[in-house]
């Protein structure tokens, strides 16, 4: 079992790093650090418990719910729900924790687990440290009272649903035409009764192939776009695995991801509170695009960035009331005044109630927005073999020549979600040079592969297919970047 890169969970692959043991486990530890049931006073505490629609959730959601029963714990099971119910139920039923059974945003096959606090804040940092290594040791808590399993009822639910019609202000999308595709994600029972009854026509996109990399809008968003396009819709939504983080899709082709989102935001925002005292602030990790900051604030708003993992922004966002919104590149969006933690159907319907208040379609908000063209790749790094840090003067150059193919906007940025892993992003506005410099940046990526020995294990497609040997870097434990090192190698003014 990991703890993720921003220390919001844990996660791992069913069956290799991550098991139904180490689950139960870490529930019974995260239920006895958030101060569950004390033999002494014998004081009966709730926990909900949420699961996202991947494959391994039934199974991770009968051993957490049976650990914290047998610990003591009243369980009430919700069923399929986004994250930002769970978050939003923990508190409103007074329970004393929350648990939310996903892999999180990207990859259905990996499982994992959220914890969340009384007042719905998700467990971060140290103390979701301390419930890992408790997890490690096999703490576990046995209770001579066992608690309960019992459903939620529909009226619980209910709340979570009238919360999202609260955040619109119940301002009615009424000739409103949405394309939503929401197949493989928590959102899946709430997204079209929630858009339906503040007025909006929804079209859902369904049969998706499931077994197929690539076959969700989320992961591959041309596929909404197209539906977009043939449902001839006003914008189209798709959701992550875990609810928390939705993309956008416009009739004019482009696609708004958690940071563009920001950019429409702020626009919102900073016209329509410029002449209040208070001057709204808009929360950016630091891993979103650089360009950011400065284009909220030519629209009016204040912006502070925060250095660290995902756990030290909702940290400080807590600390200003004036803060409107918190942006995390690869977590999504918070609404403070709405919810404690990124919740796309929140997102959804605050976008929506924003273009009510603006009198202006999605594409006239989004205008300022630059229509990019996105690919990605992944590099897997092979057993033995190590990458030196990616800010080398060397290599960064390299980077760098080819991020200059890109024209206008463009960017390349790469990200190294595990240790075995680097993500390369690379975006642009012309389809050939996006598809030229994703190849020739994953070539460079691959050549500065190193084994133990020094050497390079990239084959170039040339003589002999024999490597060339290279440079002696540094030792591994000083090279070795962290992971969740992200890098934007940005076009020098």
């Amino acid at each position: 079992m990991k703890i993720k890169n921003d220390r919001s969970a844990f996660y791992g692959t069913l069956g290799e790093t991550i098991d139904i043991y180490q689950a139960e486990h870490a529930a019974a530890a995260a239920f006895a650090k958030l101060g569950g049931y004390s033999s002494a006073t014998r004081v009966r505490c709730k926990v909900v418990v949420g699961h996202d629609d991947s494959p391994a959730a039934d199974m991770m959601t009968s051993a957490v719910c049976a650990a914290l029963c047998a610990s003591g714990a009243d369980v009430i099971t919700l069923g399929l729900v986004p994250s930002g119910a769970v978050s939003y139920l923990t508190c409103v039923c007074d329970a004393m924790m929350g648990v939310m059974i996903t892999g999180g945003s990207y990859d259905r096959n990996v499982s994992g687990l959220k914890f969340y606090q009384k007042d719905g804040r998700q467990v971060t940092g140290e103390l979701l440290q301390a419930i890992h290594d408790a997890t490690d040791v096999g703490t576990s808590v046995s209770c001579k009272y066992a608690g309960s399993i019992s459903q939620a009822d529909p009226a619980v639910i209910g709340m979570y649903k009238r919360n999202l019609a609260d955040a619109s202000g119940y301002t009615m999308f009424e000739s409103l035409k949405v394309a939503v595709d929401c197949t493989g994600s928590a959102c899946a029972p709430f997204v079209k009764y929630v858009l339906e009854q503040l007025g909006a026509s929804v079209s859902l996109m369904s049969g998706s192939d499931t077994d197929k990399p690539g076959s969700y809008s989320f992961e591959n968003p041309s596929l909404l776009i197209d539906y977009v396009s043939d449902t001839e819709s006003d914008i189209g939504f798709a959701f992550s695995a875990d609810g928390e983080i939705c993309i956008v899709a416009l009739p004019d082709g482009r696609v708004l991801d958690s940071e563009r989102l920001a950019e429409v935001f702020g626009r919102v925002y900073g016209k329509a509170y410029n002449n209040e005292d208070i001057t709204p602030v808009i929360m950016i990790s630091d891993n979103c695009h650089i360009a950011l900051a400065p284009y909220i604030k030519s629209m009016g708003a204040e912006t502070k960035t925060v250095t660290g993992d995902y756990s030290y922004l909702a940290e400080e966002y807590a600390a200003f009331d004036s803060v409107i919104m918190a942006v995390d590149r690869f977590n999504g969006i918070i609404f403070p005044r709405r919810a404690y933690v990124p919740d796309g159907l929140m997102t959804a319907v605050m976008l929506l109630s924003c273009m009510n208040r603006m009198g202006m379609s999605i594409v006239e908000l989004s205008s300022a927005v630059p229509k990019l063209i996105r690919s990605a790749t992944t590099v897997i790094i092979p057993s033995g073999a190590f990458i030196p840090v990616l800010r080398t003067t060397d290599l960064e150059e390299e980077i760098r020549v080819k991020r200059s193919y890109l024209s206008g906007d463009g960017r390349v940025l790469m990200y190294r979600p595990e240790s075995n892993k680097v993500e390369i992003i690379v975006e642009g506005i012309k389809v050939q040079q996006v598809n030229k410099v994703i190849e020739e940046v994953e070539a460079l990526v691959r050549k500065n592969l190193r084994v133990p020995d020094g050497t390079s294990i990239y084959r170039r497609p040339s003589e002999n297919n024999e490597p060339k040997p290279a440079a002696q870097p540094a030792a591994q434990s000083e090279v070795q970047p962290a992971e969740g090192e992200y890098v934007d190698f940005k076009k020098e003014s």
